[in-house]
């Protein structure tokens, strides 16, 4: 018995180092794996960032419970600062996710019914309330239009008002809950749907809507980079929000980086490692280390659209090389972000930059930017997977733009150059005179101050708020289209000169 006893532990003594440095190798290799592909992740990020001309970069990764890997590259602003995990990004519609969440514990604590008109948790007077649900809102079935939002977006820009949110949902009451009888909407996206949730979440709570995010999502989360308000982001080192002008990087200041009454629309700031701690509850229903925001089931109810390839409950699904994904872009002025979630993999992505303008859609696919490409090359990059191609880089695009910019600025130069040269010259009185007189410079002449007025008609009313929204997001374009709308407009002045100089010209003879 002794001796199997010695012969045991010898064996012991034997296997186990062995067994030890297998397994040290088998680590050792796990973590060189891991190195190699961060490290094209590492690269990957540099090229595109070159390309693409982002200032600053925050990236996270999860799977599971952990985070693999979070990491910041280049500037925050001007000064040098630079990106770290733990750098405040605007989140865009990406935090509509979070307006769900505060939703769906309500109704876990049986404070809101997902079926019940929104009548319910409004003022009385709008009639249509009694025709929308819950539910609607949170797919965004209630047949509310994203374009007839941005006039709220001009008008409450400087509201910072404890009511902001308030008064900018009533405002969305009053535009949209007009039908008094029950229709079938499709899916629709309007922010309106998240404001007007933001503000039931402030009146079945009695707490605002900012309040009651940080202590009910953010602290459960150990979310502590993560604001709901521009001020107390920008005192924790919020990067610079940049805008493209002719395809150069310009810092904004302005007051359109943060509405207040939108804010449970999308208008919060968050930082990678925070959002990467989101992602981890979202993928572990509704769980974060000991902390619980949710239960599974309403996880999984706000993961899953009604109809596929519609809206889920903050987020929309999709498909990269066949894997399914469910995730949400999102877009402030100067800043644009990209999460992803793939559910077969228990994989998470989230991706932030601190530029954005309308060129960095993929148009027509408005909804694909520039962070959604890179998210789809880093979920392809640690599945083995072809990169793809992220389409025109930016330089290329607008070199394209400013081509064109160039090429109708030259044409429309010279041609009124011509035209004020011609204006005083003498001109024979022929019959050629008198068939251009009646029907050619007079047609040209309305065509020159037709964009003109158009131009001015939508600068000075808000009859498309549209175009301003554009003036915002596109301001070199825009302006361009302003002065050759002016310039049209003088050669059609000198058409008028020369018209009257013919005129009198013939007078004479």
């Amino acid at each position: 018995m002794k001796m199997r006893v010695m012969a045991i532990i010898l064996c012991g003594l034997f296997i186990f180092p062995l067994f030890i440095s297998a397994r040290s190798d088998e680590n050792r290799q796990v973590e060189q794996s891991g190195a190699s592909v961060f490290s094209e992740v590492d690269s990957y990020i540099a090229r595109e960032m070159k390309r693409q001309r982002l200032p600053g970069l925050a990236l996270g990764i999860i799977q599971g419970d952990r985070i693999l890997y979070l990491k910041g590259y280049g500037q925050a602003d001007s000064s040098g600062r630079p990106v770290t995990p733990e750098t405040p990004f605007g989140l865009g519609s990406i935090g509509k996710s979070v307006t769900a969440i505060a939703v769906l514990q309500l109704v876990e604590a049986g404070k809101i019914d997902l079926d019940a008109p929104i009548q319910r948790y409004i003022p009385p007077q709008y009639k249509g309330a009694e025709f929308i649900t819950v539910r609607q809102l949170l797919n965004q079935t209630s047949g509310f239009t994203q374009i007839s939002t941005f006039s709220n977006t001009l008008t409450s820009i400087n509201d910072h008002y404890q009511d902001a949110i308030e008064r900018n949902s009533l405002s969305y009451a009053k535009k949209f809950l007009k039908d008094t009888k029950q229709t079938e909407h499709p899916y629709r996206y309007s922010n309106a749907n998240y404001v007007l949730l933001g503000y039931i979440v402030q009146q079945v709570s009695g707490q605002s809507y900012g309040d009651y995010v940080k202590k009910q999502i953010f602290d459960p989360l150990s979310m502590h980079d993560s604001y709901v308000s521009l001020d107390e982001a920008a005192a924790h080192g919020l990067a610079t929000p940049y805008r493209r002008i002719f395809g150069y990087n310009v810092a904004y200041d302005g007051p359109f980086v943060y509405i207040a009454g939108d804010s449970p629309a999308g208008y919060m700031y968050t930082s990678a490692k925070d959002m990467s701690h989101y992602l981890i509850a979202q993928m572990n229903g509704g769980r974060f280390e000991k902390n619980s925001v949710l239960t599974s089931e309403s996880i999984r109810l706000m993961q899953t659209e009604p109809v596929p390839g519609t809206y889920a409950m903050g987020w929309s699904s999709d498909y990269i090389n066949d894997l399914q994904v469910i995730g949400s872009p999102g877009g402030l002025l100067g800043f644009q972000a990209q999460a992803f979630m793939v559910p077969e993999q228990q994989l998470g992505v989230i991706v932030f930059a601190n530029v954005l303008d309308a060129i960095d859609a993929a148009w027509p696919k408005t909804h694909v930017i520039t962070t959604t490409h890179i998210a789809t090359g880093v979920i392809n990059i640690l599945n083995e997977q072809p990169i793809g191609g992220s389409g025109l880089s930016i330089s290329q695009k607008y070199l394209l733009v400013n081509g064109l910019i160039i090429i109708l600025s030259i044409w429309l130069l010279y041609s009124t150059a011509r035209t004020a040269k011609r204006c005083f010259e003498r001109r024979r009185d022929d019959h050629s005179v008198h068939t251009k007189i009646s029907f050619g410079v007079i047609s040209r002449i309305v065509l020159h101050f037709a964009p003109l007025f158009i131009i001015l008609l939508l600068s000075l009313t808000q009859m498309v708020p549209l175009w301003h929204i554009a003036t915002i997001f596109q301001p070199d374009v825009v302006p361009w289209l302003k002065i050759m709308t002016v310039l049209m407009a003088l050669k059609g002045s000198m058409e008028i000169i020369r018209l009257k100089l013919l005129k009198i010209s013939m007078w004479r003879r």
